[in-house]
């Protein structure tokens, strides 16, 4: 029977099945067109990175040949800089249509856990930095108004009611160690085997990070670096303005500064961000830079500019992000990647993640990487990553956590939903604890900012606040570290929900990491019902106790300013003052001996002169034989 000879309504449902197996075939067409073409553009961007390196070998080779005429050129390099410095070129108004392109599709589905997708990342490139061996003119650390970073982030809602909070055996108030001595606890006695306080006046607030590289430690706040070559127990000041040229295109060098080393590169990583202007042609834009130094190089300069050898900067336009600035960075490692993890602030709050081939920043080579905007706000990315596959999180909501998962090199990652017990939130973005002089010392909202993997299983930790999570239920008394566990094995299943918390006094701002005996370390801070001041404290999660060395005596506080730097005042015409701990710690691994953690605090004591802080580094793991260079 022909097609004519078929009812009116046989004939459509023939016309219609060959309409969508025509469609069908050329969505396949499209698919297999648009993959071609991404392998073809990978093939060439990889080629494109090889001849800029041969093109660099051979400026190199060019450069030892003719050593006159090099120098010539580092002259009128320098030249053209102290002209742009003085007299800074106009820059056009970024473009929206400008740098590189965005894919912005997503496929998601439901599963019996909830939503997940994945979607594409980008592609970027930045140049080395040409960094001369001469000294740059020094320039002076402004003490410029902070953003309100916090101000412009996401709120978080109350999500679905899952189950209320069975909390988990409180903490005791931290023990005080001495320096040397052994403290009990229930995994067995945890040693202090460094414990190291040295003093420094700058800005504000510290933002303590570091890392261990062998018998150097570096140790940074915001716009301050110290160094030790004696494996902690000595630090010196390194003179921030004259290891880096000042920033004269965005607004200055800010801080927010993350060390981290990396052992299969034997290399620590500076990270530093700039200010984001609030008016001309770069508003909201930023700059950040990367960094590379060797412990011996570091050993052999002093930690001076000649250590830091290998630079690169990273601009809003460098990610196609407009009007837009990076702000509150972290660092991970895997095989192979360099992963870092930044917030994006202006307009609508988001996330940006990249990777950079380790291989390439350790040769100083310029970079060619894959990155990606995420409208999620999200937290710290995993430390001790297994191969290349890095993880972070963020919530949805106070019952909702998104897990991401992406790893090094590959052109997509993916994302999974995961219902928690609600847990206790504020919805302004301000968790308050009261010190005995102030009302509040926390400046904490509830990003996830400590995140370790442990064999199979992810750990996630973030600041909550008092009360129960809207289902009634335990109220936690005061502010606390809320913890999640989930099992890879299982499709993500959520293994375990257990707080670091005390009926006294508040515990926040966690940092994970887990060493080589699986065991998973806390840096964190302690402080407030009333009683207690801000202070650092360290632990190893399973004892149900952390320790300090040294607590503060009063809290941190500064004027508040208003764009232009005023100071502002209270109707009654009294100083309007504001605390800020900060807004982060870190705890790592004290490599070479990964069974030990290496951990960054401060503390605030009252002086004639002002307040006086202290910077504490601590070195702490089980009680174990000494490897060879232990004091």
């Amino acid at each position: 029977m022909s097609v004519d000879d078929q009812s009116p309504e046989l004939a459509g449902r023939v016309s219609a099945s060959q309409d969508r197996d025509a469609l069908f075939c050329l969505l396949e067409d499209i698919a297999r067109d648009t993959c071609r073409t991404y392998r073809e553009t990978q093939r060439q961007s990889a080629e494109l990175v090889t001849i800029r390196r041969i093109l660099e070998e051979m400026r190199e080779l060019a450069r030892s040949a003719n050593p006159a005429a090099a120098l010539e050129l580092d002259r009128l390099a320098e030249l053209r800089r102290r002209v742009d410095e003085c007299c800074p070129p106009e820059q056009p108004p970024p473009e929206d249509d400008c740098g590189p392109c965005h894919y912005r599709g997503e496929r998601t589905r439901e599963d019996d856990e909830g939503r997940t997708g994945w979607s594409v990342k980008s592609r970027a490139y930045v140049d080395a930095l040409e960094v001369s061996e001469r000294p740059h003119k020094a320039w002076r650390i402004q003490d410029k108004p902070h953003h309100e970073a916090d101000d412009e982030l996401p709120t978080l809602t109350y999500g679905p009611f899952v189950g209320r909070i069975e909390p988990s055996a409180h903490t005791p108030s931290p023990q005080q160690f001495m320096q040397g001595t052994t403290a009990p606890g229930a995994q067995g006695p945890v040693t202090f085997r460094t414990f190291t306080g040295s003093e420094r006046s700058g800005t504000w607030p510290p933002d303590c990070s570091g890392a261990r590289g062998g018998d150097v430690v570096l140790m940074s706040g915001n716009l301050w670096l110290k160094l030790s070559v004696d494996r902690g127990v000595t630090f010196t000041d390194l003179d921030f303005t004259k290891l880096f040229a000042a920033d004269t295109t965005y607004g200055g060098w800010a801080g927010d500064q993350v060390v981290i080393y990396v052992p299969s590169i034997d290399c620590f990583v500076l990270y530093v961000q700039s200010y984001a202007p609030k008016s001309g042609t770069r508003k909201n834009q930023n700059v950040v830079k990367l960094a590379l130094a060797s412990p011996a190089d570091l050993i052999k300069h002093k930690g001076g500019k000649a250590a830091w050898g290998r630079q690169w900067n990273f601009t809003s336009d460098t990610f196609g992000l407009g009007a837009t600035w990076l702000d509150f960075p972290d660092l991970s490692y895997g095989q192979n990647y360099l992963f870092v993890n930044t917030n994006l602030i202006a307009g609508t709050s988001r996330k940006l993640f990249w990777e950079l081939p380790l291989a390439d920043l350790a040769a100083g080579r310029s970079l060619s990487f894959l990155f990606a905007v995420l409208t999620d706000s999200v937290g710290s990315p995993i430390q001790n990553i297994s191969g290349d596959d890095s993880y972070f999180a963020g919530h949805i909501n106070n019952s909702t956590m998104r897990i991401f998962h992406s790893r090094g090199g590959d052109p997509n990652y993916d994302w999974r939903d995961r219902n928690l017990a609600n847990w206790p939130m504020t919805t302004d973005n301000d968790i308050v604890s009261a010190a005995p002089d102030w009302k509040d010392w926390v400046s904490e909202d509830h990003r996830i900012i400590g995140a370790t993997r442990r064999r199979n299983e992810l750990w996630f930790a973030w600041s909550a606040s008092t009360g129960d999570g809207g289902g009634g239920g335990f109220k936690f008394p005061h502010a606390h570290v809320q913890i999640a566990k989930f099992d890879l094995t299982q499709d993500y299943k959520l293994l375990e929900q257990t707080q670091v918390w005390n009926p006294d006094h508040a515990y926040c701002y966690p940092s994970l990491t887990t060493n080589a005996d699986d065991e998973v370390g806390i840096s964190l801070a302690w402080g407030g019902g009333g009683k207690y001041y801000g202070s650092h404290a360290v632990g190893i999660l399973g004892d149900f106790v952390v320790w300090y060395g040294e607590a503060s005596d009063e809290t941190s506080l500064r004027q508040a300013q208003d764009d232009d730097g005023n100071l502002l005042t209270n109707p009654d015409g009294t100083p309007l003052m504001y605390s800020r701990w900060g807004d982060y710690v870190h705890v790592r691994l004290a490599h070479p001996d990964r069974r030990f953690f290496s951990a960054f605090g401060y503390a605030v004591h009252k002086d004639p002169a002002g307040e006086r802080m202290q910077f504490l580094y601590v070195e702490f793991g089980r009680q174990a034989l000494p490897y060879p260079g232990l004091r």
